[in-house]
Formats: structure tokens, sequence, C-alpha cells
């Protein structure tokens, strides 16, 4: 099914507009560091254009901007440098080459929801990132299993689109937008307790939901905090995601629990391997949730869960018991309306987040040659599956080189965001 989606993607941004070539503004680390980066796309002079940022393929450990911050601990008030990288500007891209391969990691000594992300997205609209891990990596402690530190947080953004991005964390690894927008495709993301938490309206289209082990506490995972505001149509919506991860949440975690406001939560067609408890949500500060629902939900064979025990009672801020008004399973007609044109009407994210299609390249002594490509910004060579260089022309001079070598080419979408690779030709061109 991912195989013809994908297929699909590549035809549909073949139908786009052709565009302007362009090169990256910002390569790290050739031009400096990702924090360095994040820097000049917040003090360049017209944030009306976009500005890409490439991340070449590394793990990166960031220290953040360090400019001092306090909490208080214990009744102590403590100062510490920040390990917090904030983008302000709109209209950035933030693209690595996979996000198994190119990782930003912070590592924050102190807990909390609001002074530990690895990127915080303030205001920043029209965000694009794409094939880049974004981790809270808490102390660097692979025993903290449920400390609140944040790989991505954004805050009044409106129009973000992530594609292809992993974020990583124990607690509140995503802290999503109060009053915005974002779109997520094919993405993957990791933590035990209200992993995916605030308002907003987020759809995740075709992601990889991780649970993490919470080592010997026996305590239960929670996927969704939801903090809905009041009259908001949608809030998170899971369309046709994977939940996974540690076997021993196998019928104890729950999907979800309210945070605040009036949250909203739907999964749709999700296939879930590691199964969630029997009524699936649970209780959170008196909150009632206004919508806790699931649509055609199966376990890893594909067989449809059994939603008669879903929890439909959640306690009011007086302790006293409420029945919701809705049923938590959605009917076919309810799941209609949850598709992306509907809960993002006018924008089309889906698009926006499309590939170009990869070029056949022809070769001939020392030169590679292909047609050029109306919809791509510009070409990222590889070699031997590694880019090497990237071009706006369509054409490239090997130069130097060894015999086997194997080239190959990469389109890159409006966003920066890379392609497939094309077919190989391999060294010496004849």
């Amino acid at each position: 099914m991912k195989l013809l989606l994908f297929i699909i993607s590549l035809v549909v941004c073949s139908s786009c507009r052709a565009q302007n070539k362009w090169t990256y503004d910002f390569i790290v680390p050739d031009n400096g560091n990702f924090v360095q980066a994040i820097q000049a796309a917040n003090t360049r002079e017209n944030k009306q254009r976009r500005y890409r940022i490439f991340i070449r393929p590394s793990y990166y450990r960031i220290k953040g901007e360090g400019n001092t911050i306090s909490v208080v601990e214990n009744g102590v008030k403590v100062e510490f440098p920040s390990p917090m990288t904030t983008l302000t500007a709109p209209n950035t891209s933030i693209i690595g080459d996979t996000w198994q391969t190119t990782q930003i990691e912070n590592c924050p000594q102190h807990e909390g929801i609001s002074i530990t992300s690895t990127l915080f997205c303030k205001g920043a609209d029209s965000t694009y990132i794409q094939d880049i891990e974004f981790w809270s990596n808490y102390k660097n402690d692979p025993n903290a299993f449920a400390n609140r530190a944040v790989a991505l947080n954004e805050k009044n953004c409106k129009g973000n689109i992530l594609k292809n991005v992993s974020l990583l964390s124990t607690q509140d690894t995503y802290y999503t937008n109060d009053g915005g927008t974002t779109y997520l495709e094919d993405c993957q993301i990791s933590g035990t307790v209200d992993f995916i938490c605030g308002g907003g309206t987020v759809y995740f289209n075709h992601c990889n939901i991780r649970l993490l082990p919470r080592g010997k506490t026996g305590s239960r995972d929670v996927i969704t905090a939801p903090a809905t505001a009041s009259g908001n149509k949608y809030g998170y919506v899971f369309a046709d995601c994977y939940i996974d991860g540690d076997v021993d949440q196998n019928g104890k975690y729950h999907l979800g629990r309210p945070w605040k406001n009036a949250p909203r939560c739907v999964f749709l067609n999700c296939s879930m391997n590691v199964t969630p408890a029997p009524e699936g949500w649970c209780e959170m500060h008196g909150t009632v949730p206004a919508l806790f629902a699931e649509y055609n939900s199966t376990d890893g064979y594909f067989s449809l869960l059994d939603l008669s025990k879903r929890k439909t009672i959640f306690n009011n801020t007086n302790g006293q018991p409420v029945q919701v008004s809705y049923k938590p399973e959605l009917t076919d007609d309810e799941a209609e309306t949850y598709t992306v044109d509907k809960v993002f009407p006018g924008w089309y994210p889906e698009d926006k987040a499309s590939q170009v299609r990869p070029p056949i390249l022809k070769a001939k002594g020392k030169v590679i040659t292909w047609e050029d490509i109306p919809e791509a910004g510009c070409y990222a060579i590889c070699r031997d599956r590694k880019i090497i260089a990237f071009t706006t022309q369509p054409t490239y001079n090997v130069g130097k080189t060894y015999e086997g070598a194997c080239y190959s080419v990469r389109c890159a979408n409006w966003y920066g965001g890379l392609g497939p690779r094309s077919e190989e030709v391999v060294y010496p061109f004849r």
C-alpha cells in the first residue's frame, strides 16, 4: 500500500508547475553548525523568500543557543544554559539525507516541557522538515523512562509540514501548536508518556507511532494528551498509522488522555501491532474529552479490534462522572469527514510534500547528463549513494574518480526535500 502511495506521490509531483532553480542557502557542516544555520534563517533580511537548509548525514550533538534560563527545583531557583534551538522565521526548510542517517540531538539536564526542545518552532509558519531525526536525550540517560524532554515544540505555527521525520524522546516528545496546523507524512514518533501532546490541528498520515519501554516500573505508556481549543472541529487525526514498539505494553497502554480545553483525537484505519488496553483511553486532571474515537482499528494481523469496552465516562474537575455525548467508534459517514482535504480545505499538504521523480541518466567520458526536470529545484549528485555535490544544471563532470564508482541523481522539490535516487551509472562510462 505504501509503495502505491509513493508511486502516486511521484506522479502527482511530476505534474506540478515548473520552478526556478536554486541552491541551498546553508549547508551543515560546510557553512557552520546546526544552531548557526537556524540563526542564519532567523536573521535573514527577506523572510518572504524560502530559506533552505541542508544537513549532511551525520550524528550532531548540539548544545543549543546557550542563553540563560531558570527553573525552580525543590524550591530553589536554578539557572543554566538553554539546550534549545529556536526557529522564529517563517518559510524555512530543514532537510536531511534520511532520518536514519541524519540526527540532531540535545541533552537537557533539567526536565520540563518548555525548556528542553531540541528544535523550538516559535511562530515559524510554513516550516518544512524532511529526512531528519530530532532527539531530546534527557541527561544522556538510557534509564530516563518518563522525563519531560521535547524533541520538537511548535507554538503558534501555521502550515507546517513534516515528511520522513523521526521525533525521539520519552515524555512529551512532540509538543504541538496551540492554534496552528501541521501535516505529518511517513514520520516516526517515539516515546512513553503523552509523547504527542498539545493543541492545534495536527494530521498524522501513514506515520509509525512507537511505544518505548518503561523499564521495570510496570507503568503504562500513553500516546496522546490533546489540549484542543474549544470550538476547533479537529484536533489530532491519525490516518492509516501503525502502532508498534515495546511488547510489554501490549494490552496495557492508552491511546490518549484529555489534558485541557476540549480534547479531540481520532484514529482511523490504524494497524495496532501492539494493542491498547480494552478501555483505550484514560483520565487526566478532570478534563472531559470533546471526542476520543476510532474507526476500523486492527491488530497486527489486520483483524478488527473489539471497541465495545472503550471508555465513555470521564470525571470532571469536581470528580463527578460524566457520560460523553459521542460514540467511541465512528460511523462510515463520520470517518469520511477526516480526509486531508476536509481537515485542511484549500491547503493540499500532500501535494506539497510530494517527491520529484528521478531522471534517466546518460554517461560518456567523464560527463553525466539527463533531461532537465522542470519540477526540480536543484539536483543532488550521489556517488556510491552518498551526496557529494549539488547542481542546478542537468549535467555533471565527475572529474577525478575511480573505477567502479556508482553515480546517481536525486531531485529536490520546491521546499528542498530530496526524492529517490535515479538508476546508477558506473564509472568508467562508455
